[in-house]
């Protein structure tokens, strides 16, 4: 099974890497703009692309059997034209319409909620998630996490911690809908949806 990650040098990215590249199985590729990195995976072969610059990646993604879409950002920064529509929405959009004429699956890493501030970033996550569905039906799957976390990023492990315990608490379970989760185990549950299983993460938390 050939599975390609997008935006497979970030975070999230590595570690859906990592947790598949324990099965000698999956061929395994990552497309972003650096390519490689000193922390760079054994097995997995990266790509350095421009998903809205060039089409050298096209025939990688038309014959994976999984394309997974973690592109994307959390602020925008207009100032350096960095905006939710190039750096999130039109790189999935470019993915999906690859995928369009094949049998791909796309499974789009979507977020369970955002606070107001960040309303135009979770309406831009739904336009890509209507968007997957109406061009590949079934073939689309789409993951709400919360808050993905990992030591490797300090910023939101602790955050994300302290949320998690308040949440066993019965006068914090209004925070539920944070679903923080190590990126450990969201990558497990990413395995686990490849591989025909159910996952809580396919329903968003009200």
């Amino acid at each position: 099974m050939k599975i390609t990650v997008a935006g497979g040098t970030g975070l999230v990215g590595q570690s859906i890497l990592t947790e598949l590249r324990h099965h000698p199985e999956y061929e395994l590729h990552s497309l972003s703009q650096t390519g490689r990195r000193p922390t760079s995976i054994p097995g997995v072969t990266y790509h350095a692309v421009n998903l809205l610059a060039d089409i050298s990646w096209q025939q990688l993604i038309e014959t994976s059997d999984w394309v997974i879409d973690c592109v994307g950002i959390l602020f925008e920064n207009r100032r350096k034209q960095i905006t939710y529509q190039t750096s999130s929405v039109l790189p999935a959009k470019k993915l999906i319409d690859t995928l369009t004429n094949t049998s791909g699956n796309f499974l789009y890493v979507s977020a369970n909620y955002a606070p107001f501030f960040l309303k135009d970033y979770l309406a831009t996550k739904k336009e890509v998630e209507l968007y997957a569905q109406s061009r590949l039906g079934q073939r689309a799957v789409c993951v709400f996490p919360g808050i993905v976390y990992s030591k490797k990023r300090l910023s939101n492990y602790y955050p994300a911690r302290i949320i998690a315990n308040l949440i066993r608490t019965r006068h914090f379970n209004w925070l539920t809908k944070l679903r923080p989760i190590s990126s450990q185990a969201f990558a497990h549950e990413i395995l686990s949806i490849i591989t025909g299983l159910p996952s809580p993460l396919r329903k968003r938390i009200p």
